[in-house]
C-alpha cells in the first residue's frame, strides 16, 4: 500500500473519531435528550399557551365566539376574554363603538395574547384606507381604517410590551354584493384592507395570520363555511380555530 494511501486512512479515521466525540457530545446535553426523549420540548410546545390569557378583539366573526371555545380547550388558556361586537369597524363610526374606540381605554398588563380580527366591515360600510405613518407619529386618523389600526397597535404594546400579538385578515366574502371584486364608495376593494393590515405586521414586527389568501374560504366554496356568504357556520368555525391553532403553537 502506497504512503499517500495510509496517511489518507489515516486522516480520515481521525476525522471520524473527532465526528464521533462531537456527537456524543450533542447527545449528552440536555436539549438533545429533551428532543430524543420527546419530553421537555415537545411539552413547552404544545403547553404554550397553558394558563395563559388571551383577549379577542374584533367584529360578530369574533363576537359570536366561534372559535375561542374550541382553542381555549386544546390550548388550555385559563381565561379568555371577548371584546368583540356586532357591526363594529376599526375606524371610528357613530352608530357602533369602533375596534379602536373600544380597546383604547382596556388595560392589558393582564393578558398575554390579544388578537385583533377586523376589516370587513370598514370594506362594508366604506371607511377610507387612510395611508400608513411612521409609528410613534402624532398624526395618525382614527377616522381611517389604518390611522385606527395603528393607534391600537401602539396602545397594546405601549401597555403590554411583553404581550403577543396577533393580527388577523378578515376572510373572503360574498354577501350584500361586497364580495372580493367590488369596489365600494371609496374606491377599495377587501382586499386593499388586507393589504393594509398584512403591510402594519411588517411594520410592527407583528404576526398576521392571513384568512383571506390562506383560509381556504373562496366564492367557490363560501356556502360550506358560512351561513350567509360572511359569517361562519360551524364548519367554517372549525376552518377557523383549525387555522388559528396551527399559528398560536408557532408564533
Amino acid at each position: 500500500m502506497k504512503k499517500n494511501t495510509i496517511y489518507l486512512l489515516l486522516f480520515t479515521a481521525i476525522i471520524c473519531i473527532n465526528l464521533y466525540k462531537l456527537v456524543d457530545l450533542n447527545n449528552t446535553s440536555p436539549v438533545f435528550r429533551d428532543t430524543q426523549n420527546n419530553t421537555s420540548l415537545e411539552l413547552m410546545y404544545f403547553n404554550k399557551w397553558k394558563g395563559k390569557s388571551w383577549i379577542t378583539l374584533g367584529d360578530s366573526i369574533t363576537r359570536a365566539n366561534g372559535y375561542q371555545d374550541k382553542l381555549k380547550n386544546i390550548l388550555g388558556f385559563s381565561r379568555i376574554d371577548n371584546i368583540g361586537k356586532n357591526g363594529q369597524t376599526m375606524a371610528y363610526q357613530s352608530k357602533n363603538k369602533s375596534t379602536y374606540t373600544a380597546g383604547k381605554i382596556i388595560d392589558y398588563k393582564s393578558y398575554d395574547l390579544a388578537t385583533i380580527f377586523i376589516g370587513t366591515n370598514d370594506f362594508r360600510y366604506n371607511k377610507k384606507l387612510g395611508k400608513i405613518k411612521a409609528s410613534g407619529s402624532s398624526k395618525f386618523d382614527e377616522t381611517t381604517f389604518t390611522g385606527s389600526y395603528q393607534l391600537l397597535i401602539e396602545k397594546i404594546l405601549s401597555s403590554n410590551p411583553g404581550i403577543d400579538l396577533v393580527l388577523i385578515t378578515p376572510p373572503q366574502r360574498i354577501r350584500d354584493g361586497y364580495d372580493i371584486n367590488f369596489i365600494n364608495d371609496v374606491g377599495s376593494k377587501l382586499i386593499d384592507y388586507v393589504d393594509v393590515v398584512k403591510s402594519l405586521g411588517e411594520i410592527y414586527s407583528i404576526p398576521v395570520l392571513d384568512l383571506y389568501s390562506e383560509g381556504g374560504i373562496t366564492k367557490d366554496n363560501i356556502n360550506t363555511f358560512t351561513r350567509d356568504g360572511l359569517h361562519p357556520n360551524d364548519i367554517g368555525y372549525e376552518r377557523i380555530s383549525e387555522k388559528m391553532y396551527r399559528f398560536l403553537l408557532n408564533i
